[in-house]
């Protein structure tokens, strides 16, 4: 008969550490094998034919005879994945198995008439306990749920339980190593070993949103500033384009669009728009005369522009012949003609404008080059 150790749990959170429970195998009556062994930690089970025990745990062996055999007189053990790895007691004691893996144990007899018998068992050794559970508390932004919730500890033999105080789950979704949700609420896992059980409860909730609101599009005037405000929040962060100012509320100088993105503690953001739209009527100052001897002031030919958007401004000669051109607001006439100093004299300019209120203007003008 062979008698092997069977620790049982007592309950969910708990193991008898230091207590020894037998187990008899049929198998091995055959076999005529016997081991005796106990557990240092977690739990010590037995499958026909090998002997599982925990990571870390020992074995204490004893001695096989055949039947009606003589009294054995020397005994050699050899314990693979074992420390020590050998013996030569009848019982060897506290045979310890720091790694898992499968291992070899085997045992020759020596008999007073000088015959030997060999018998063997393989040993199992699995993990000792369960690695920390990976899944933590989530905070989701989108209101439809879809979330697939991990409890690790991938091995084999391994076992899980899953369970919700707000959720109802289906059976079949509460032994797997993973559970997938579409609820929001609190979730918690057990998982179980041969050696151990540990357990974690998470909360899975829609995170808080931001609500932005910059208001309606505003007409502006240049050079007068605007407050926008984004919103206050408890943890809100903030992000305004084009500025890239990080405050809950800024200071616009300038006509344009401007977005604020906020979000908030559980890391759901929410953005809104506004524009400002430059309202000031278009201003033009065109003088007629220019002094182009590069000293300031007065060295080159521009006209002074506010609130337009797009300017062509052409200059021609007594004769007709156009000795300047440009299409950039910022743009000036040096003086210059073919590369060449252009005369003194009166010349004509002409200066199309579009305003930023869409309204086009055209303007004609003599103007003096003086040196």
């Amino acid at each position: 008969m062979a008698v092997l150790p069977f620790c049982l749990p007592t309950g969910d959170n708990e193991l008898i550490k230091s207590r020894n429970f037998v187990i008899e195998m049929k198998r091995w009556v055959l076999q005529s094998l016997i081991f005796l062994g106990f557990c240092t930690q977690g739990m010590v089970f037995a499958q026909t034919p090998s002997l599982i025990i925990c990571k870390g745990s020992s074995v204490n062996y004893k001695e096989f005879n055949e039947p009606g055999s003589l009294p054995s007189v020397a005994w050699a053990w050899k314990f693979q994945g074992g420390n020590p790895a050998t013996s030569t007691d009848r019982e060897p004691q506290n045979i310890n198995y720091p790694d898992t893996g499968l291992y070899l144990t085997e045992c020759t007899s020596t008999f007073s008439d000088g015959s030997k018998s060999t018998k063997s068992v393989y040993v199992l050794v699995i993990w000792a306990a369960p690695e920390p559970i990976p899944m933590k508390d989530t905070s989701l932004c989108n209101p439809a749920v879809s979330l697939t919730l991990n409890a690790g500890n991938n091995h084999r033999g391994w076992s899980y339980h899953w369970t919700s105080t707000d959720v109802d789950l289906s059976a079949l979704d509460t032994n797997n190593q993973t559970l997938g949700i579409q609820k929001a609420g609190t979730y918690s896992v057990k998982v179980y070993s041969k050696c151990a059980v540990t357990s974690k409860t998470i909360t899975v909730k829609l995170g808080e949103i931001p609500k932005v609101n910059l208001g309606k599009d505003q007409f502006v005037c240049r050079n007068t500033a605007v407050r926008l405000d984004a919103g206050a929040g408890s943890g809100y962060t903030y992000s305004w384009s084009p500025t890239n100012e990080t405050t809950q509320s800024i200071m616009a100088t300038t006509a344009g669009t401007y977005r604020a993105t906020v979000t908030s503690a559980d890391g759901c953001s929410a953005f809104d728009e506004v524009n400002l739209i430059d309202s000031c009527p278009p201003i033009v100052h065109i003088p007629n005369a220019f002094t182009p001897n590069a000293a300031s002031p007065n060295d080159v030919y521009r006209p002074y522009l506010e609130g337009f958007v797009g300017m062509e401004l052409r200059i021609y000669n007594r004769w007709g012949e156009k000795v300047f051109e440009t299409k950039d607001l910022n743009g000036s006439w040096d003086g210059y003609y073919q590369s060449k100093e252009a005369p003194e004299g009166v010349y004509v300019c002409l200066i199309e404008l579009m305003g930023n209120n869409g309204f086009r203007q055209i303007h004609k003008t003599d103007i003096t080059l003086i040196r």
